[in-house]
Order: C-alpha cells, then structure tokens, then sequence
C-alpha cells in the first residue's frame, strides 16, 4: 500500500484562510474530511494516512480551530453556516467534479450541510454526526435560546475548559492523565497537539478558544434532517454502540427509513476515530 506525504493547505477565503492538510494523490477521487468541534484536521492523522492510498485526502481547519483564520467571534454565532461557508468555499475553490464528503460529528453534519444543492458529491460518509431532533432547531432560533443554552453541560463545560499552560509538554502531561484520552490510539493525541495548541512566549493555549467551543455546542439552529432528506448523494452513517453516540436509536431508524446506509460499531465512543482509527478507515472506504 503506497500513501502519500501530508502536506499543509492554505486556502484564501478573501477574509482569512482556510487550512488544513491533504495527501496529495491527483489522479484518484478527491475526498473532504471536516472535523469535530474543539478538534482540528491533524489530529486525524492517523485516520487520513491510509485513506491516500485510495483517494486524493482533504481535512480542512474549521472556522475557530486549528490554523484557520476567519472571523470566529463567539458572540455572533447562531448556526453551522461558518463552518458550511468554509466547507463550500474549498469545494468552489478546488472545482472538482465527483467529491466524497466525510466527516466527524460536528464535521459530519457540517458535511451535510455543506453538500446539500451540490452536483460535485458523489459520496456522503459521516461518522457519528451530530443529528438533533428537528425541534431543536426551531427552539434554537427563539430569542430566549442563548439563556437556555448556556445551562447544557456540554456548552458550559466547554466554556469552562482550561486554556493556559507552561508548553505542550505541560498540556501533553495533563491530557495523558485524563480518562478519556487513554481510549486513544497511540499517537493521536500529539497529532491532536500539533495544531489543536498555539505558543508564544507567554506558553501555550488551545487553538479553539474555550469560548468558540462552547458557543458551537450552543448553535443548534441547523435543521440536519432536511440535510438528510435533500442529500445529493447516496449517505452512509457509522454510529456508535455506546451512550456517547450523537445518533440514537430512533434516529438510526429514521437514517434507515431514509434510504441511509448504517453501520453500527461497537467497541468504540463518539470519538471512534481516535479510538479505532483503522476501524473507522475502513468504513471510509466504503
């Protein structure tokens, strides 16, 4: 199995850049891989190596995370549609005919999105997409949302994460102490690391500011199911066999009523792909 070296996109999106990485291999079928919220293309590194035997690998930084540098401002975000703008910015930019799109929950549904009215995406593979119920999205746009939303755990928890340490050794020591991060294939943190920390000479920080975190968690104004419905292409969906899973059980049913392709993976949280990094390859692969 041949594979391709990794190397740094930077793509001018007039207001900043869009960034990220890809295997470069032109001659086989381009394929787009967005990424969770709080994470970053690297850190799919381990995922994306074995893919550019097969494809031609794009992993894009999402507004807010990574390299990218368009605006993220927290306070102004209601929706997905930044990380949709960034996503088909670089399908526009890169005019290729037949995309296979993919990602990883918050990068899943933001695949979705993105694709929806497109006739360049052959392919939809998502793994462990954020699929809300319909009504949240109707909630979401009220004006008493942002109150509401500020009591999710997950959204104060983001916006409570630590963001200051001495050096990435520091951040590294810390990380390797906590549960979740033992479940990790080896190596997938300090690729997470490589562009998930920024550093000067005040230490290092998080390259997604606790805040964007938080207000993305926040940001329930996507309808996903009429993403779904509209898809452009045939979608298969990985979930989770675990309490973790953004997809459940009724909303597996409902993918398969719709004509979706299911694969349901044990073993593994909603962070399959740093858990089982070949597993969730393979499911790539289609």
């Amino acid at each position: 199995m041949t594979t391709s070296a990794p190397q740094r996109i930077s793509f001018d999106a007039g207001d900043g850049a869009i960034t990220g990485w890809r295997w470069p291999a032109p001659d086989k079928p381009p394929l787009l891989f967005l990424h969770a919220n709080g994470f970053c293309a690297s850190a799919y590194r381990a995922l994306l190596s074995p893919l550019s035997a097969r494809f031609d690998v794009h992993a894009l930084d999402l507004r807010g995370h990574g390299a990218n540098t368009r605006p993220a401002d927290p306070s102004r975000l209601r929706s997905w549609r930044p990380y949709v703008e960034d996503a088909r910015a670089y399908l526009d930019g890169e005019k290729r005919e037949s995309w296979i799109v993919a990602g990883h929950s918050l990068g899943a549904a933001t695949a979705l999105l993105a694709s929806r009215g497109r006739n360049d995406v052959r392919d939809l593979r998502l793994v462990e997409p954020v699929i809300p119920p319909s009504w949240l999205a109707v909630a979401a746009a009220t004006p008493l949302w942002r109150l509401t939303a500020d009591r999710i755990p997950i959204v104060r928890q983001a916006a409570r994460r630590r963001n200051g340490w001495p050096d990435r050794d520091a951040v590294l020591a810390s990380y390797e102490a906590k549960p979740i991060f033992k479940a990790w294939a080896p190596g997938v943190l300090e690729d997470y690391l490589d562009d998930g920390l920024v550093g000067d000479e005040t230490g290092a920080r998080l390259a997604c500011d606790p805040e964007w975190e938080a207000a993305t968690f926040a940001a329930q104004g996507n309808d996903v199911w009429a993403a779904i419905r509209a898809a452009p292409a045939p979608l298969s969906v990985l979930a989770a066999d675990h309490p973790s899973s953004t997809v459940s059980p009724a909303a597996r049913a409902r993918l398969e009523k719709l004509g979706a392709g299911m694969k349901l993976m044990a073993g593994v949280s909603h962070l399959a792909p740093m858990e089982k990094p070949a597993g969730i390859a393979a499911f790539l692969q289609g």
